[in-house]
């Protein structure tokens, strides 16, 4: 029973602490537990995991992307801009994913073909996609007022709000991706040792671009739902979003140096962090410090992966046994 319950606390070790946290915040505040006021924090936390799913991969694969945080404010201004000008719905839906997916494509392309480092290519994307977006709207919101662009928000199949939907369809498809396609067993063979991958044969730069296209993606979609809650596109938007993006997978568990993917665990960090945001709001604490608080939780999360990679029985293996057959 106990190795059991020891096995469970290294596969989601963000478990636990949520577990306390929750408590925390039940007893210091009269609304936390509230049937609205959970809502709201799972309505969030879809929202930031999905493209948190969509970052685990990079992460796994042993990279990440600086850029999401501008995309999500390009897209959300490409999507606005063509309702306002008069485009169907759908048509400037696609717009926007379209914006992030080409974002994520050439991050791919300048990584892969010109072999620049993730770092500083991305980086490099975020400067000039932001810049775009700040140029594209000339520094003003683009105001919009549709009903079905809130419905990616505030819409309820079944009676579900839609961002847990699209976030329980995605990790559903996120976690059957990471364990039973040979994609997400490429992914953390070439996070593990991108050098063995391409003596295996694998195709590490396609998979690579496939990853960063998919995070594009993400960021594009990520855009869509903050539009949707704002009704506007702006150029601020998105300002700190791909620090977000990143604690919330490093602190469900997926390797830094890549390897390894926890899909339950970067749902658990996005739970997580607005549940914490939640609970600072309820408690009064000014945004400023809420900020302060994800860089500390991200600390905090690398320095637990730091001690648990010092200890051998309580780090798995890296790569997946089917990871380690397709790269026999």
């Amino acid at each position: 029973m106990t190795d059991a319950i020891n096995d469970a606390i290294r596969k989601v070790p963000l478990l636990a602490p949520l577990i306390l946290v929750a408590v925390f915040l039940a007893i210091s505040t009269d609304t936390f537990l509230t049937l609205g006021n959970l809502e709201n924090v799972l309505v969030a936390a879809a929202i930031l995991a999905l493209p948190g799913l969509a970052m685990t991969f990079c992460l796994a694969m042993g990279e990440f992307d600086l850029s999401i945080g501008s995309t999500v404010s390009l897209s959300g201004v490409v999507c606005c801009s063509a309702m306002i000008a008069g485009q169907p719905l759908p048509l400037a839906l696609l717009l926007a994913l379209g914006v992030g997916a080409l974002i994520g494509l050439a991050n791919g392309l300048v990584i892969t073909k010109l072999g620049v480092t993730p770092f500083i290519a991305t980086l490099a994307t975020m400067v000039i996609v932001r810049g775009a977006s700040l140029a594209y709207t000339d520094g003003h919101d683009q105001i919009v007022s549709s009903a079905g662009l809130k419905y990616l928000v505030g819409g309820r199949p079944l009676g579900v709000p839609m961002p847990i939907v699209l976030a329980v369809v995605a990790s559903a498809l996120a976690w059957w991706a990471v364990n039973r396609t040979r994609f997400g067993r490429w992914v953390c063979a070439i996070g593990s040792n991108r050098d063995a991958a391409l003596m295996s044969g694998l195709p590490v730069d396609r998979i690579r671009v496939s990853v960063y296209v998919l995070v594009g993606l993400s960021g594009g979609l990520w855009g869509l739902l903050i539009s949707s809650q704002l009704q506007k596109g702006n150029g601020q938007l998105g300002l700190g979003f791909e620090l977000d993006a990143i604690t919330v997978v490093v602190l469900g568990g997926t390797a830094l140096l890549g390897g390894r993917a926890s899909i339950i665990g970067t749902v658990l960090g996005a739970v997580m962090i607005e549940t914490i945001r939640n609970g600072l709001n309820l408690l009064n604490t000014p945004p400023a410090y809420q900020r302060i608080g994800v860089g500390l939780l991200l600390i905090a999360a690398l320095a637990l992966l730091a001690l648990r990679r010092r200890d051998p029985a309580a780090t798995p293996n890296r790569i997946p046994a089917r990871a380690q057959e397709s790269a026999a």
